[in-house]
């Protein structure tokens, strides 16, 4: 008996061990915005999209030179959040991204009373920091102040993140 529990026991010992190989990226899957409004905490982890058009320097408009993100997702509350970043590259690189700049920001309409509120190169104050960006995924950091576009209130956004599989378009 005492040998059938110690062939039990070396086989789930090398069962547990082959289990637990070694994983570099070891970075959990999930995809996912994440932010505190006013230290009240929104998140968007099942309704999301990310879409990714890298610029075209030979295209003869120079409108489409720059490479531009766009982040969207909806609230368990389904408030529709959007994060726009745009480079003056043809590629998004990790960096600072700032809403004063012309195309980057954050828009977030409330669902049940419509307000929007927003930080673009015209309102608020926002800064978005893209961590990395390979393998068709994107993650980053955002924080700033938004401003209602109902009342002209002031918002706070703080500890955001944000981790999406983009799609390039086109």
């Amino acid at each position: 008996m005492y040998k059938r529990l110690s062939l039990s026991a070396i086989a789930a010992t090398m069962l547990l061990m082959a289990a637990c190989k070694n994983n570099e990226d070891v970075t959990p899957r999930r995809k996912f915005i994440s932010f505190k409004l006013d230290d009240k905490v929104v998140l968007s982890e099942q309704s999301h999209s990310a879409l990714y058009a890298p610029g075209d320097p030979a295209d003869p408009n120079p409108q489409n030179h720059h490479a531009e993100m766009l982040i969207t997702g909806y609230s368990y509350n389904k408030d529709v959040i959007n994060i726009h970043i745009t480079s003056p590259t043809t590629e998004i690189t990790p960096g600072v991204y700032r809403n004063a700049s012309t195309g980057n920001g954050f828009a977030m309409q409330m669902n049940l009373s419509r307000e929007v509120i927003t930080a673009n190169d015209l309102f608020g104050d926002l800064t978005v920091t893209v961590h990395s960006m390979k393998d068709s995924v994107i993650t980053g950091s955002f924080n700033g102040t938004l401003v209602s576009m109902d009342d002209g209130s002031l918002k706070t956004v703080k500890d955001g993140y944000f981790r999406m599989i983009y799609r390039k378009y086109p």
